[in-house]
């Protein structure tokens, strides 16, 4: 069995977008609205509400089929810190590099590898596709069996560190406040 991040990679463009939008969901006071998937494999999900004095809040998520450079976040910082952000999220169904995780930690962007993207959909209640609902991914199958002892939601290809989950404590949390 695949893990979920992976068969999230393998997804047709049009399913990938769809998941992005239901991640709006790990924010019900917000609304969300998708983009289209770029050529990098990049969906960017626009988070707006009216925050109490009368104005409107923004946010962003971004969510990469591709692994998380140092760049991809001084990107984000950048536009954040442009718009007047009330949060920025970089989350990848891959890795994030170490320089991507240090700068995250300085950076007002919230970081996130395939396992943490998959643990924030699960806590907030969004589907993920099935193993039979991806297509396989070159050199696998989604029939493809871990073994008896082996926990298919830790691969250790996609397993999170300390330096990929700058913002994570011992229990999993990123610090993301999803009411925020």
């Amino acid at each position: 069995m695949r893990h979920p991040a992976e068969r999230l990679a393998a997804l047709p463009d049009a399913e990938f977008a769809a998941f992005v939008e239901r991640l709006g969901g790990v924010w019900p006071d917000w609304e969300a609205t998708a983009s289209p998937v770029s050529p990098d494999g990049t969906v960017e999900l626009s988070l707006s509400r009216d925050a109490p004095d009368g104005d409107a809040e923004r946010a962003v998520v971004r969510v990469r089929r591709s692994e998380t450079t140092v760049e991809e976040v001084n990107d984000l910082a950048v536009f954040a810190a442009e718009r007047g952000l009330a949060f920025a999220v970089l989350a990848t169904v891959d890795d994030v590099s170490r320089d991507a995780a240090a700068r995250a930690r300085a950076a007002p962007v919230e970081l996130y590898d395939g396992v943490g993207l998959v643990s924030l959909a699960r806590d907030a209640g969004i589907d993920l596709p099935d193993a039979d609902s991806a297509p396989a991914l070159e050199g696998g199958s989604p029939d493809e069996e871990v073994g008896d002892d082996a926990d298919p939601t830790s691969d250790t290809d996609l397993a999170s560190d300390a330096d990929s989950a700058p913002d994570a404590d011992s229990d999993g949390d990123s610090g993301l406040d999803p009411e925020s």
